[in-house]
């Protein structure tokens, strides 16, 4: 049980740091985060994600996704 519980947070430590990376986030950070708090951090990162994104575009701006 505790094997399953250490590889669940270590993959989702490894996923965080690459969806970090590819968004332009800071990597260390948030795969630290993904190796204390598990799959519970992807909410909060994608919620950084989009508000880093807006802050980088400005008030004014749209983005059209397709």
């Amino acid at each position: 049980m505790v094997v399953l519980i250490v590889s669940i947070l270590v993959l989702s430590s490894i996923v965080m740091g690459n969806l970090a990376f590819r968004s332009g986030l800071g990597v260390k950070r948030w795969a630290v985060l993904g190796l204390v708090m598990g799959p519970l951090s992807y909410p909060l990162f994608s919620t950084h994600r989009r508000f880093a994104l807006k802050r980088a575009q400005g008030d004014n701006c749209i983005q059209l996704s397709l």
